[in-house]
């Protein structure tokens, strides 16, 4: 039979207002085992509710897992053991031994695919820190693991600090992983905490990209060059091994998929990253349904599909170094959200009728040529990009030689400012009139 031992085994501390969980990658509405604030551990995680949820291994369903969250389940790497084994490993009262930080939501930055905005506590904030961290303490001094932080930076809150800083293991063979974006892993931080490297520390850090302008797209509220300088502390603390190991992770989005090869590639041989994780995007509840279409390239149904299954075969990505979050999963089939094909395209401004032209290829562009050609409310002369493969999109430097009669205006299919910006200087060079480039809606 499949065994978990998340089950037995783990303690997710899921957010600020105390909520505790068996395991992050269970349906979010149905995980839920108690809360500090009224609850102690000991009592939640032998609850009534908490040993129904741990005998849905008892009859194999699961049914409360959410497959495309586990890794376990995607990589199919559950346990496998004999009935007999399985009831040997049952108690009667379980003690978490694995315990998951994930209750600070403080973090230096904002990220599309985690947060809307940047988190700013709440009056009560501090007041809900020191209970959680009152009643969490006991517990952390004997656990054989612990994880911190999965929904802020522990680097980047002063709560998380005060709390690593002030653990004193009694077990020698406890570990400590660390999830960190990177910006605040310096010198300075080090310090607090480097009494903890008699324990194995494990530090994962999320950078996403080694392109300094996709960087910025992605880790809203980074810091590159700072980021840059820590890569080189971490990596120099890893060989005097007061790191155990040093994990490089990469979001798989439509930003960065292209990257991946040259990713690992760097991690690997500039850096001293063990390991390289690749993680699928996923749709936490904080993202727009349009916002997350765009990103999940492993939607069958977006316009770089194939290509992200193209880049995918890259030998490197057969390292044995390299771990695959999502396995060989591709996600389910999704078209683009309803009601939102003609959000995008400037009606306000462009009067029907008009000959445009497209200028970007990107998944913003592609809708709004989809959108025209069934709506025909205008006429697309051309479709072009920097990227242009000379057939259906071309080049922008065609419009060098087409008269400025020859169309009405030009329309920047891009949401980025960056790219925006880019664009519009792109096309003043060509001598193109600022009054008829009109940018798409926000």
């Amino acid at each position: 039979m499949k065994y978990c031992h998340m089950m037995q085994d783990y303690l997710y501390l899921d957010n600020y207002e105390g909520g505790i969980a068996l395991c992050p990658w269970m349906e979010p509405s149905k995980s839920c085992i108690g809360n500090l604030m009224k609850d102690e551990i000991e009592d939640a995680y032998n609850s009534d509710y908490a040993n129904y949820l741990r005998s849905t291994m008892d009859d194999q369903t699961f049914r409360y897992c959410r497959p495309e969250a586990c890794p376990y389940i995607q990589n199919n790497s559950l346990e496998e053991i004999s009935e007999e084994e399985y009831n040997r490993r049952k108690k009667d009262k379980y003690q978490p031994t694995i315990i998951n930080l994930a209750y600070d939501f403080v973090c230096n930055q904002h990220c599309e695919t985690c947060r809307e905005s940047v988190f700013v506590p709440p009056t009560d904030y501090a007041d809900k820190m020191n209970v959680i961290r009152e009643k969490i303490t006991p517990c952390m001094e004997e656990a054989h693991r612990i994880t911190a932080s999965g929904h802020g930076d522990p680097f980047a809150s002063r709560y998380m600090m005060d709390v690593l800083a002030g653990i004193k293991p009694t077990n020698p063979d406890m570990s400590l992983l660390l999830e960190t974006n990177g910006v605040f892993f310096d010198e300075a931080h080090w310090k607090r905490i480097e009494h903890l490297s008699q324990v194995r520390i494990e530090l994962v850090v999320t950078i996403n990209s080694f392109d300094e302008f996709t960087y910025k797209h992605i880790s809203r509220g980074g810091n590159y060059r700072r980021l840059m300088d820590n890569l080189e502390f971490m990596s120099k603390l890893r060989r005097e091994n007061k790191i155990a190991h040093l994990t490089n992770t990469l979001v798989i989005q439509d930003r960065n998929f292209r990257e991946i090869p040259a990713f690992i590639k760097k991690s690997f041989e500039e850096y001293a990253f063990d390991q390289v994780i690749l993680r699928p995007v996923y749709q936490w509840g904080t993202m727009s349904e349009d916002v997350f279409w765009f990103k999940d390239v492993l939607n069958p149904m977006h316009p770089y599909h194939k290509e992200y299954l193209e880049i995918m075969q890259d030998p490197i990505l057969k390292d044995a170094r390299v771990f695959h979050f999502g396995g060989d999963t591709i996600h389910p089939a999704r078209p683009y959200p309803v009601g939102m094909t003609d959000k995008y395209f400037p009606y306000h401004k462009v009067k029907k009728g008009s000959k445009v032209v497209i200028y970007g290829a990107g998944q913003i562009g592609r809708i709004i040529i989809d959108s025209l050609k069934q709506n025909e409310y205008c006429e697309v002369l051309l479709w072009i990009d920097k990227c242009g493969d000379g057939k259906c999109i071309v080049k922008p430097e065609i419009l060098a030689g087409i008269k400025a009669e020859e169309y009405d205006c030009v329309v920047l299919a891009t949401i980025n400012p960056a790219y925006k910006s880019e664009m519009r200087n792109n096309l003043k060079n060509m001598g193109i009139a600022d009054e008829i480039i009109i940018s798409c809606c926000e």
